[in-house]
């Protein structure tokens, strides 16, 4: 909901308490049983994502976040950062009606997907967070799947510089990729040596037909495999779709290719690729951090790093227990636009 008690909610208003003992995600029997897959499958002549396909039509390169009422300053704040770097193939997808609303008073390209958010409630992926996870995920899917090369971003995440060139020096370089993700925390370990974040996502829609095929089925099936992971853990599953993404890539038999090994792998400066043998063999792309080069998500009482690369993103004060809510909550946004504040990268 976005009005309480005729204002406007705080963010995160009303979130379940949730407790090891106690599953407020817990639900009765439905008239018919509940979905074991996701509602809807990302197909771009589908009524559910042909409205966001036409959006993108005259882009081969669709930069995508997702938004809620909650996040609307984060989405515009990212939408002008891309406007000053001189792009305009952006588009923020709608999660309700009233963020939909907003961004387009304000002039934001919007595409409402909150019908599609509420099919979720089909399943037993009841928390708001999970669903928005999952449903951004299937949305840029369904770009994939019409032609379109997608970057998926976190509404946080602001375009310092034009990543045009470097996507395509990554696709001249390593034509045969379906997809590409940022390195996250390195220590040189198998199986490559560095995880994945998949909260930034690169997919190579506009490649062969084979890579596209590739791409879309890796995003289908890691929101399955998110869902799985929400059905074990509903205490610890804040987020379960991203979960989803890593318990599925590390089952795929990764392995480095053209020699690599997982200790070389950290410190390279440019990108690498993995092959996922048991899984089509999907080949993914490990961005370099000129791409994104991931802050600490908290500073825990040490000193501020500057948001670097292509695509930065703001650390928070102090890390706190997520694993009560449904939405996040008034502080988050507030110490998250403070630290963009503080970084430069808040054009509002």
């Amino acid at each position: 909901a976005t009005e309480c008690s005729g204002r406007t909610c705080q963010p995160g208003e009303g979130n379940p308490i949730v407790t090891h003992s106690f599953n407020p995600y817990k639900l009765s029997p439905p008239p018919k049983p509940f979905l074991r897959d996701p509602p809807h499958a990302p197909l771009p002549t589908s009524p559910q994502y042909s409205p966001l396909v036409a959006a993108a039509r005259r882009h081969q390169l669709v930069l995508l976040c997702a938004a809620d009422f909650d996040f609307r300053e984060l989405a515009e704040n990212w939408y002008r950062a891309i406007q000053r770097v001189g792009l305009s193939n952006a588009i923020v997808y709608s999660l309700d009606t009233s963020v939909q609303t907003y961004l387009a008073r304000r002039g934001v390209p919007s595409v409402d997907g909150s019908a599609n958010l509420e099919e979720w409630n089909q399943t037993r992926v009841q928390r708001h967070i999970q669903r928005a996870e999952a449903e951004r995920h299937l949305a840029a899917a369904a770009l994939a799947a019409a032609g379109h090369d997608v970057l998926l971003m976190d509404a946080s995440h602001v375009l310092l510089r034009d990543v045009t060139p470097l996507l395509n020096a990554l696709t001249s370089e390593h034509g045969d990729i379906d997809m590409a993700v940022p390195r996250g925390i390195c220590n040189g370990k198998p199986p490559v040596g560095c995880r994945p974040w998949w909260n930034l996502v690169f997919l190579r829609g506009a490649g062969t037909t084979e890579q596209r095929n590739r791409a879309v089925a890796f995003q289908q099936a890691g929101v399955r495999k998110g869902m799985v992971d929400f059905y074990l853990r509903w205490w610890n599953g804040a987020h379960c779709m991203l979960q989803g993404f890593a318990k599925y890539f590390d089952g795929c038999q990764p392995t480095l290719v053209d020699g690599l090994t997982p200790d070389s792998l950290v410190g390279l400066g440019t990108s690498a690729v993995v092959s996922l043998r048991s899984c089509q063999g999907v080949r993914i792309g490990l961005l370099p951090d000129s791409f994104f080069n991931q802050p600490r998500l908290y500073h825990n009482g040490k000193n501020n790093t500057a948001p670097a690369g292509a695509i930065g993103r703001s650390a928070k004060p102090e890390q706190r227990d997520r694993l009560n809510l449904n939405r996040y909550d008034k502080q988050d946004f507030d110490e998250l636009m403070q630290a963009m504040k503080a970084d430069g990268i808040w054009f509002l």
